[in-house]
């Protein structure tokens, strides 16, 4: 298994910098480690009124994922409605060859 100790850091930090509650402690979120990442996703019934509804759940992973792309992260969703957090690949541009030369055309 790869450990992505340091994007497990960073997804932390990131999340924490948005208003995400990642301290120890009794929190809903929850970020471990995946073979392909991190995965970020919220334990039911840790809510102290109760369990959060699905639709707040599904607030709260779409605030995540945006923050976590606007960091530069790939952000998908699993089968259990968590997020998979993976790097992005750097993106490289092949140099291209000069454009040939249009010849001059005139319009008469």
């Amino acid at each position: 298994m790869v450990d992505h100790r340091e994007l497990f850091e960073d997804v932390t930090e990131a999340l924490a910098r948005a208003g995400f509650d990642t301290g120890p402690g009794p929190s809903p979120l929850w970020i471990d480690r995946h073979p392909e990442g991190v995965v970020v996703g919220w334990t039911p019934g840790a809510e102290p009124g109760g369990p959060p509804s699905r639709e707040a759940l599904a607030a709260l992973s779409g605030a995540a994922a945006v923050v976590l792309r606007e960091c530069g992260y790939l952000v998908a969703g699993t089968e259990e409605g968590d997020l998979l957090v993976r790097c992005a690949e750097p993106v490289t541009v092949p140099e291209s060859p000069e454009p040939e030369a249009v010849p001059e055309q005139w319009w008469g």
